[in-house]
């Protein structure tokens, strides 16, 4: 065994060899040879320490993903790592707080409306009032989108300044809700597969909110895009085609 003012670090590892064998075996013949092969034995301990940590990290990992998933934490912690948000083109949103545009920030003719405000035909086949639009891209979108070509991702955009509100709808729809700073009117944008942005947060008009999907309530890709206006305490849902130039 080393001595500990000839070879400090040597004296140390003989003695950490030394307790962990006393441990599990104490018997001095035991020790001897542990002291003769303690860096084979040295090894063994650091591959057991880190298979170890493998092992509590991968434990970890499976029980916290479904927390992780059903709390809407793990979308979050995707939207500020994605790069799908990074250096867009400037789709020239007007900064405004009541909407002129609609949320894909495209000429309407490369969209194409899948149900309209109140829509009765939606009513009798889903048994609910369709308080909003819902929207899909078209061929020309796919084909000019310059935000598409260059994240090969549909990219729902903010229609007017304000405060972000991100969350789960009742039916597992990924929603932004975004009120304006007057206090005014709010748009709420349903079916995310991903969210760009996260609660509390302040943004302009054009900011990306999140990559479409067909989260909760849907039969496929679309965003459902709502406006409400504040009428005393109630908010209350009007046609967004009014908003759209």
């Amino acid at each position: 065994m080393y001595s500990f003012t000839r070879n400090p670090l040597g004296y140390i590892l003989d003695s950490i060899v030394a307790f962990v064998i006393n441990l599990f075996i104490p018997h001095p013949a035991i020790s001897f040879m542990a002291s003769r092969f303690r860096k084979p034995i040295l090894g063994c301990l650091v591959l057991f320490i880190i298979l170890g940590i493998f092992t509590f990290v991968t434990i970890g990992t499976l029980v916290l993903s479904p927390i992780l998933l059903t709390s809407g934490l793990f979308q979050k912690i995707i939207s500020i790592v994605s790069p799908a948000s990074q250096n867009l083109p400037n789709l020239g949103f007007a900064q405004v707080s009541i909407p002129t545009q609609n949320p894909f920030g495209v000429p309407f003719n490369s969209i194409t409306l899948t149900a309209g405000f109140m829509d009765p035909l939606y009513f009798i086949e889903f048994g609910r009032i369709h308080t909003g639009i819902d929207l899909v891209p078209n061929e020309d979108y796919y084909q000019n989108n310059q935000s598409f070509k260059q994240t090969q991702q549909v990219i729902i955009f903010a229609t007017h300044s304000g405060t972000v509100s991100t969350y789960v709808d009742q039916y597992g729809g990924e929603t932004v809700e975004l009120t304006n700073n007057e206090g005014t009117l709010k748009t709420i944008y349903i079916h995310f597969s991903k969210f760009l942005v996260s609660s509390g947060s302040q943004i302009s008009a054009g900011t990306p909110l999140g990559v479409i999907g067909s989260t909760g309530f849907a039969t496929g890709d679309h965003v459902h895009y709502e406006i409400r206006v504040k009428n005393g305490e109630a908010w209350v849902p009007v046609n967004p085609l009014k908003y759209m130039q």
